[in-house]
């Protein structure tokens, strides 16, 4: 009986979002919510699975990095892999219009990401 012990999930393609290793990295899968486009790797997901913006004087409370760019779903949600930790570059982050990086800098802080 032949069992496969790895398999790839994704594939690293360097670039400037990853800022150093003084963290380490972590990963998760997350499901993305339904929705139409496509979100790119660097994209900050709040809980719901969406872009991180703000809604009235309410701040959305992120959960994690996009590892990946992601084509949404009108149907369904869209799995996807986020960051949980490690360094990244606060100007390779993307943010809704409404909010800037520097507004969740504590909160990505208190989850174990750090900007430079």
């Amino acid at each position: 009986m032949s069992r496969t012990a790895f398999s790839q999930v994704d594939e690293y393609i360097p670039d400037n979002l990853i800022a150093g290793n003084t963290h380490p990295i972590d990963t998760k899968g997350f499901d993305l919510a339904v929705g139409t486009g496509t979100l790119v790797r660097g994209t900050l997901i709040n809980k719901d699975g969406a872009i991180c913006n703000k809604v009235g004087d309410v701040i959305d409370q992120p959960r994690g990095i996009l590892a990946n760019d992601a084509t949404l779903s009108s149907t369904t949600i869209t799995p996807s892999l986020i960051y949980i930790s490690g360094d990244f570059r606060a100007s390779e982050i993307i943010v809704g219009a409404d909010v800037k990086v520097a507004d969740f800098e504590r909160e990505l802080r208190m989850l174990g990401m750090f900007l430079k």
